[in-house]
C-alpha cells in the first residue's frame, strides 16, 4: 500500500515528523507497562532536565528544552500532580515560578535509569537499522531552521511585490545592532536616554532574551535591512510586556508597527502570557492609535511605573 505522506516528499516533512514522534510515544508508555513503572514518555524531556541541572524556572526550562512556555506548563502541572516535582516561587523574583524534583521524583528517577539505557539502545538499533546518521542528520535540519525559518525560505521564493515583502523574525545575534541603532533614534527624539535603556539595548541577549523574552524584527525580504524592531519582555510567568517598538523613518507607512504588533500578539500567546501590557506616553499619540488598533485598552497602572516617562498604561487579554 503507498504511503501517502511519503509520496507528498517535503511538502509533508512536518506530518511525517509528528508522525513519527506520536507512534514513538504511543509505544513508550507500552515499554513503560512492559517494565512494570508507572512514567509518560511525554515527562521525560522535563524531568530529567530537572534532575541533571536542579531547580529551574519555567522561562529558563522553555528556553533550555527549546520549547513553548504553554508546553512546559503542561507538563509541570502533570508532574506536579503526579508528585514528582513541587513549584515555588523564587526568592529573588517572587513573579517567577520555579520547579524542583520532589523526594519521590528523586527516588523515580533512580528507578527509571536502569530502565533507560535499555530503552536507548533499543532506539539507537532503530536509528542504525534505518541507515545513515539519522540524528545528525535531525540536529543540522534543527541548526538550518534556526539559521533561517521556514517562512522567510518561503517569502523569498514568493518574490517581493506580495504580502511577504516584509519579514517578522525572531532574536538572532546579528540583529542586536539595529534593535540598539533604531530604538536610540526614537528615544533621542522625545526623551533623554537613561541608564536602564543602555543595559537592554547594549545587551539585550543577557537583559532579554535570557530572561524568557523576545525581540522580533521587521527585515526586508530583499535587501535583508532591519526596517522595525519591537522588545517582548518577560514580566511574570502570564504577563509579557512590550517595549522598545520602533520603525525607521523611511520605511513608515509600510504598516511595520502594525505588522510587528499582530506578530507580537501572537508570540506572547505561544510563550503562554494571559496578559500583554505597555507603558507609554500621551506625546506618542500614533502609538496610542496604533496599540489601540491591536486592540489594547487604557487601565489604571497596577502600580507605580518605573519609568517616569511613561503616563499611558494598557493592555490586552488575550
Amino acid at each position: 500500500m503507498n504511503d501517502g505522506l511519503a509520496e507528498l516528499g517535503a511538502l509533508a516533512l512536518g506530518s511525517r515528523l509528528k508522525r513519527v514522534s506520536d507512534c514513538l510515544l504511543h509505544q513508550g508508555v507500552r515499554v513503560y507497562q512492559i517494565a512494570g513503572v508507572r512514567f509518560e514518555p511525554r515527562w521525560f524531556w522535563a524531568f530529567s532536565y530537572l534532575y541533571r541541572h536542579g531547580p529551574t524556572a519555567i522561562t529558563a526550562l522553555a528556553k533550555g528544552l527549546g520549547v513553548s512556555h504553554p508546553a512546559i506548563n503542561k507538563i509541570a502541572n502533570e508532574l506536579i500532580e503526579a508528585r514528582l516535582v513541587a513549584p515555588y516561587r523564587d526568592r529573588n523574583d517572587k513573579r517567577k515560578r520555579v520547579l524542583a524534583l520532589t523526594t519521590v521524583g528523586r527516588y523515580k528517577y533512580r528507578e527509571l535509569e536502569p530502565v533507560w539505557r535499555e530503552i536507548r539502545q533499543a532506539l539507537q538499533s532503530l536509528v542504525d537499522d534505518a541507515g545513515g546518521d539519522f540524528l545528525r542528520s535531525l540536529t543540522s535540519l534543527e541548526a538550518s531552521l534556526a539559521d533561517q525559518d521556514f517562512v522567510a525560505r518561503f517569502a523569498e521564493r514568493w518574490g517581493v511585490g506580495s504580502s511577504a515583502e516584509i519579514l517578522i523574525r525572531g532574536f538572532r545575534s546579528g540583529y542586536a545592532g539595529a534593535f540598539s541603532t533604531l530604538n536610540e533614534s526614537w528615544i533621542g527624539q522625545y526623551f533623554e536616554l537613561q541608564a536602564a535603556d543602555r543595559r537592554l539595548l547594549e545587551d539585550p541577549q543577557t537583559s532579554i532574551i535570557d530572561q524568557g523574552g523576545d525581540i522580533l524584527f521587521a527585515v526586508d525580504a530583499v535587501s535583508e535591512e532591519v526596517l522595525g524592531t519591537v522588545a517582548l519582555l518577560r514580566r511574570d510567568d502570564d504577563v509579557i510586556e512590550l517595549a522598545y517598538m520602533s520603525v525607521a523613518s523611511k520605511a513608515r507607512g509600510r504598516q511595520i508597527g502594525l505588522k510587528l504588533g499582530e506578530t507580537a500578539i501572537a508570540r506572547s500567546r505561544e510563550m503562554g502570557a494571559v496578559v500583554v501590557c505597555l507603558l507609554t506616553s500621551r506625546i506618542l499619540n500614533p502609538a496610542i492609535n496604533l496599540c489601540m488598533r491591536l486592540g489594547f485598552e487604557e487601565k489604571p497602572s497596577a502600580g507605580e511605573a518605573d519609568d517616569p516617562r511613561a503616563d499611558v498604561y494598557m493592555e490586552v487579554e488575550l
